[in-house]
Formats: C-alpha cells, structure tokens, sequence
C-alpha cells in the first residue's frame, strides 16, 4: 500500500463552482460476465493472465479478459481513468450505498492505482483526491494524467490537475494546472499531438445547463505561465450538448477531432443525439457527418490507425424515462459496439459487449483497451475491470 497523496503546493481546490443539490436513489452491484464479440475479419489471439473469453471461429472477434476487480466492491462510475508510469489509475467517481433505491449518491475521492508485475496484478492505495468529485474528463500523458472539471453533487468545477503515478515512491501526486474558462462536467476530452481538446459538458447541475464549448490548451506551453492557458476554440455549429463522445482519429493525413451525440435538454423535452461532428485542427473549421445510428451518450469510444473509430456501447435513451418504474428490472444500457469509418464517412455494427459500462473511459493499457468500472444500468455500477484484445490485422490497426 502507498501513503496518501500529497498535493502540490499551488493547488487550491476547490474553485470556482456552479451548482445546487438534487436528490438521489441508491444502488447495488451487477457482475457481469464476458463474452465476445464480432469486429472486422480477423483471427483473435486474446492473452489472459486472469479470466479470458476466446472466439470458437476466426471470425471478426475481440477477446475479454477480465482483470481484477476495483478495491470498491460497489463501482463508480464517473471516474478519472488514465495510465502514467505503467500503471492504470482509476481515481474519483460516485456510487450508491446499499440499499437500493433508499441512498442517496456520494461521490468519492478514493485513488486506486493497478500495477503489472509478469502475470501479478495488485491494486495499489493511492491516497486521496483533495475533494470527492467525479464526472470530469481524464486525457493521459507522459507526465501524468490530466484530468479536466467535474462535480460533486451541489457543484460544478472549472478545476484541471495532474495526477501522476510515483512509481519508485509508490505514491500519487498531484498538480495544479490552468482552470477551465467555465465549470464543466459530463463533457469529454481528446489529444492531438501536445493539445487537449475538451468539448460539451454541463456548467451546472441539471442537463438545461450543457454548453456548445469546445477550449484546448497546449502542454507544450507547461513550462511557460503566460501562454499556459486555455483558448476558447471555434465550436460546432450544432446544439449544446453534455454526455458527448469527444475521439482524436487522422483522416487524410490530417489530424481531426470528431464530437459525437450526447444529450441536451430543450424546456421539459430531453434531447437524445445522434449527430457527428468533424474538427479539423489545421483550418479550425467543422464539417457536418453522417449521424450515428442510435445515440451513443455517455459512452467509451477510441481511435485506430484503420481510420475507424471504436464505439463501446453508450446508452440509446430507450428506457431513459422508465427507469423508477423498472428499477431493478431495468435489462442494462443497449451492447451493441459501432465502428465509425472515418474515410467512407459509414457507421458500421461492431457486434455485442459483454456488457455495456457507461460514464467512464477507455485506454490504452498492458496490451489492450482497458474499460474500468462504469454503469452498467440506472444507479448500478460494477467494480469489473476489462481488457480488450483484437486479433491480427484488428489488433495492429487499434495499436498506436
């Protein structure tokens, strides 16, 4: 176990803040089960060290394993997920006590740190986060990850730090980074080259609040205080938007950034998007895309070198208003994966997900993609940790 981590000294959280407290339900737990599912023709060779599901076929597959579980046997979902000094880091977030349907929410602030040592993995104590908070977006880089806004349930902040994994200390530390122009929560971030892009989000508490932001700051400007800074860059021409996908993927040679569905809220009428955006870094120009064949909110999604952009799963808005009536009859969000063909401008189906972890994010860890926690229905959240493998040609094309 590592001892708490410290907080360097020109972090003050918290910040600015824009919020007010709204009632919540409790929660239990659902483990669920891996299995496969279809991708693009090739053959899978998924490692497992711990559970792994193989393809009986060398049809289009990928391969689960399941890694161990978070130290939370309750899941969170909203948590900043990122990867430094080898390590996978999975810090913040919320949950409901058991329970269910009689707790309330509460976020957390608890860092949890897993390491690989040959087939050995081990859940490190990082400490704490300087408050609880969750919902904020999480871009991982060679100093550490950074990790962008957030809220804890009677507010929204602007705040940004770097959470960094000391290896030989065995401790986390964290650093304070420029604030974001607005309190955001529930957008979503990407990088190209040594620039953050953070697009949609909420700057209060209830969904009336999503913005039509998109900001960038460049990490290359860290070392010099009077250019690291946020730039409020040109958004897209459509409507405002929170529980966005937000992907870096090249197309052409040239660096893009997509902005996918979401929701927003017009009056007493909930929004379920489906539109696709495309940013081109070099013009600061937008174009129009074909729309995704359902609505991917909240949900995990990665570039490749194919050119196609991986969709795990995201809620469709299906059942989004029966939920206090189904409870704990509520079948789970929607397994179906999508590609997204940047070059043919096509969506395309990716076949089932073991099951379908919304609110949290995908990286890239120990050989795979890595899905950690999550809500897999209304107020449930899962401790499963997963890892994705892709066979030959799948698995070279996702490997940047």
């Amino acid at each position: 176990m590592v001892s708490p981590a410290r907080l360097s000294p020109n972090v003050s959280l918290p910040r600015r803040r824009s919020g007010r407290r709204s009632p919540a339900s409790a929660v239990y737990c659902l483990v669920f089960l891996g299995t496969l599912f279809s991708l693009q023709p090739t053959t899978a060779d998924g490692q497992s060290p711990a559970h792994s599901s193989r393809p009986a076929n060398k049809r289009a597959t990928l391969s689960w394993t399941a890694l161990p579980d978070l130290p939370d046997e309750l899941g969170v979902a909203g948590p900043f997920v990122g990867v430094h000094q080898q390590a996978l880091i999975v810090a913040g977030g919320a949950n409901f006590p058991r329970p269910v349907w009689e707790n309330d929410k509460v976020w957390r602030d608890r860092i949890h740190v897993l390491t690989r040592t040959d087939n050995r993995y081990v859940w490190h104590d990082g400490g704490t986060l300087p408050q609880p908070i969750g919902y904020g977006s999480t871009i991982s880089t060679a100093d550490g990850i950074v990790c962008l806004g957030g809220n804890n349930g009677t507010a929204t902040y602007d705040d940004v730090f770097l959470l960094q994994w000391d290896a030989a200390q065995q401790k986390a530390r964290i650093t304070a980074y420029p604030p974001l122009p607005l309190p955001c929560a529930y957008g979503a971030a990407a990088r190209v080259g040594d620039t953050i892009y953070l697009a949609g989000g909420q700057q209060g508490t209830g969904l009336e609040s999503a913005m039509t932001n998109f900001w960038s700051l460049d990490l290359a400007q860290r070392n010099n205080s009077d250019n690291f800074a946020w730039q409020q860059r040109t958004a897209w021409p459509g409507a405002s938007r929170a529980f966005n996908l937000t992907v870096a993927q090249p197309r052409d040679g040239k660096d893009r950034v997509y902005v996918i569905s979401g929701r927003r809220q017009e009056g007493q009428q909930t929004l379920f998007l489906r539109d696709t955006w495309e940013y081109t870094p070099a013009t600061d120009r937008w174009q129009r895309r074909h729309d995704a064949p359902r609505c991917l909110m909240a949900g995990t999604a990665i570039g490749s070198k194919s050119g196609q952009i991986v969709v795990l799963g995201g809620a469709d808005g299906s059942l989004f208003f029966q939920s206090d009536q189904l409870r704990d009859r509520h079948p789970g969000f929607i397994r179906d994966g999508l590609l997204y063909d940047t070059a043919t401008d096509r969506w395309m189906p990716a076949g089932q997900l073991p099951r379908n972890q919304v609110t949290t994010q995908v990286v890239r860890w120990d050989g795979g993609m890595v899905v950690a926690s999550g809500e897999v229905r209304p107020r449930v959240r899962s401790p499963q940790v997963w890892k994705f493998q892709l066979g030959d040609a799948a698995s070279d094309a996702l490997r940047k």
